[in-house]
């Protein structure tokens, strides 16, 4: 027989627990103390990998630095993309190069230099897809680098797109970035319209007195863009500069004069045997004004919605109209040569760049120049008409970019652009019946390489680095992605 009495005093007897919880609370210190020395034990590793990490991508840093050094100072890309392929660059430098000054002890870099010819390159570049037979050939000025850089047992490997912009004021410049002629329409249209009989496009080269240089040299009068830029592979071609023989009267043939499309040799060929086109593309111009546009003296805002500013020399009067409307510029010049209607002088040229507003109905003017105006240097009016009136005359580059715009020298005076002037039009929907160009009166468009130096001189000063003066006005990487 139990005895109950006995059974419920060994249970209510607690002797003896407070070493079974001491047990179990030094094994669970104990398991504590060496998971925190397991730990400790790793620590020194963990920092170790990430010190090394961190070095290895500062050193794939440097390389790209090295390799970006390399392509500024060669012009010629495809001769460093020897041996690559679409997914294979071509090492840049060697293999394995140890930092300037230091040993491979202090960790090394690889860098390889390809073309954006894979299928899905244009997410990174932003740009058209090489084809894949272009390996080894750029075509598009953007080249991809990948650099890995290496400490230790770390690697960290870098991605990036280095792109060129061709400085359209060189004559080192490729042709696809290079000025051809007196007046080009490299944009996706080139409709023109010439009035009068005394008016002149000439490619010869003149000098900044307004004679024929010697020794003589010439371009072509009127340039378009290539005629397959805007058309799949294998397309139609567009026709522009059929177009614009066929707006050029029997009789206003003889007022476009400039290098032969066909003979080197003959420079000073007449009408359509100097109206062909030619390498310069419309992407080209763009960029170019991209890159410069942010150095100008002067740069002057307009909008089709607002009000904006008429000066002249002596007041300034608010008008209705968004086009900014200048009469008589250059007028102040003698009196203040930072004055804003100061568009440079001959020993001191300018940059000044007007910004207008892309309207689809092609009405708006983003400048109009009136009166006896002057003014030397690089003219940029970007996505607007630029119209002039009066006495004009520009020493250097004029260049009009952008959706719905166009040039027109409107008579009513003497015009002169001495240098070389470009209407790049952008926009691929314009309606029938507006002009890119249109040349009325005693307008004169003639090209000068004197005038152009002058405007390449005053550029390389602004551009840090002085590449402003060079084939290509600047070299920049952009998108990088770690690895």
């Amino acid at each position: 027989m139990i005895d109950v009495n006995r059974a419920r005093a060994i249970l209510r007897d607690e002797r003896g627990v407070a070493v079974v919880v001491a047990m179990i609370a030094l094994m669970v210190l104990t398991a504590l103390v060496l998971a925190f020395l397991a730990v400790s034990a790793y620590e020194p590793q963990i920092s170790r990998n990430l010190a090394d990490s961190t070095r290895a991508r500062y050193i794939a840093e440097a390389g790209l630095e090295s390799a970006y050094d390399t392509l500024i100072a060669n012009t010629d890309w495809d001769g460093l993309l020897a041996g690559a392929s679409c997914t294979t660059g071509a090492v840049v430098g060697t293999v394995n190069s140890a930092m300037p000054g230091l040993t491979a002890t202090s960790g090394t870099y690889t860098v390889r230099i390809r073309n954006d010819c894979q299928t899905n390159d244009s997410l990174i570049t932003g740009v058209t897809v090489e084809t894949s037979g272009n390996a080894t050939n750029d075509t598009n000025d953007h080249v991809i680098l990948t650099s890995t850089g290496t400490f230790g047992t770390a690697t960290r490997t870098i991605n990036v797109v280095v792109v060129r912009v061709a400085n359209l004021l060189s004559p080192s410049a490729p042709a696809s970035g290079q000025i051809n002629a007196a007046l080009s329409f490299p944009g996706y249209e080139s409709d023109t319209y010439f009035t009068g009989n005394s008016f002149t496009v000439d490619g010869r080269n003149y000098d900044l007195s307004g004679k024929v240089a010697t020794p003589k040299s010439s371009l072509l009068g009127i340039s378009v863009g290539p005629e397959d830029q805007f058309v799949p592979s294998g397309g139609p071609v567009m026709q522009h500069a059929a177009a614009i023989e066929s707006s050029v009267t029997a009789t206003q043939k003889d007022n476009v004069v400039g290098l032969h499309q066909s003979n080197a040799g003959v420079l000073n060929a007449e009408g359509n045997d100097t109206i062909a086109a030619a390498a310069l593309t419309s992407a080209s111009v763009t960029d170019f004004v991209n890159a410069v546009k942010g150095y100008a003296d002067i740069t002057i805002t307009t909008s089709s919605s607002s009000t904006s500013t008429y000066v002249k020399a002596t007041d300034t009067t608010t008008t209705s109209s968004g086009s900014a409307k200048f009469n008589s510029v250059g007028g102040s010049c003698s009196g203040s040569y930072n004055s804003s209607t100061c568009w440079g002088t001959s020993a001191n040229p300018k940059i000044v760049y007007v910004k207008g507003t892309v309207d689809p109905t092609s009405a708006f003017n983003a400048l109009r120049v009136s009166g006896n105006s002057s003014g030397y240097g690089i003219l940029i009016v970007e996505d607007g008409d630029f119209t002039i009136t009066g006495n004009f005359a520009w020493e250097g580059p004029i260049i009009v970019t952008g959706g719905y715009v166009g040039v027109g020298i409107n008579g009513g005076g003497n015009q002169q652009v001495l240098g070389a002037l470009i209407s790049n039009e952008t926009a691929t929907n314009e309606a029938p019946g507006f002009y890119e160009g249109v040349l009325t009166g005693n307008a004169k468009v003639a090209y000068s390489r004197a005038a152009l130096d002058k405007a390449l001189t005053a550029l390389s000063k602004k551009i840090p680095g002085g590449t402003g003066g060079g084939a290509y006005v600047t070299v920049r990487m952009y998108n990088f992605q770690e690895q």
